[in-house]
């Protein structure tokens, strides 16, 4: 099975999960990606643009209580996200009112195609 396929794979079973566990009216979860642009010398100064991306194919997961330590928070999240979009430490992640923003990422890739993306979140 090639990496294309077990990628399709992955991206239906985290959709068939959405569909079975979620609500119609569950807020979205968005991944913001900001650019930032330098200024030039006749126009000095920079600007940072914010653009929500939505990750369709996205769960969370709440930690085990046995799990905290120094590194893990009551409160921090996992995520569960398809390779589509990139998710880097740092970023941030929007779900309706609430915002995260990355505190390490598990890169699933046993070769060199990426699977999935696993964040840990803690809330801003």
């Amino acid at each position: 099975m090639s990496s294309a396929q077990i990628q399709k794979r992955i991206q239906a079973g985290l959709k068939r999960a959405q569909r079975k566990t979620g609500s119609p009216t569950v807020d979205k979860v968005y991944l913001v990606s900001k650019s930032t642009n330098a200024g030039t010398p006749l126009n000095p100064g920079t600007t940072t643009t914010s653009t929500n991306i939505e990750l369709v194919n996205a769960i969370f997961i709440n930690y085990d209580a046995k799990h905290f330590d120094i590194n893990i928070l009551a409160g921090d999240r996992k995520l569960i996200c398809d390779n589509v979009n990139v998710v880097k430490q740092g970023d941030t992640i929007t779900q309706g009112a609430l915002t995260y923003y990355v505190v390490n990422v598990e890169v699933i890739a046993p070769t060199s195609d990426t699977l999935a993306y696993m964040p840990q979140l803690r809330l801003k």
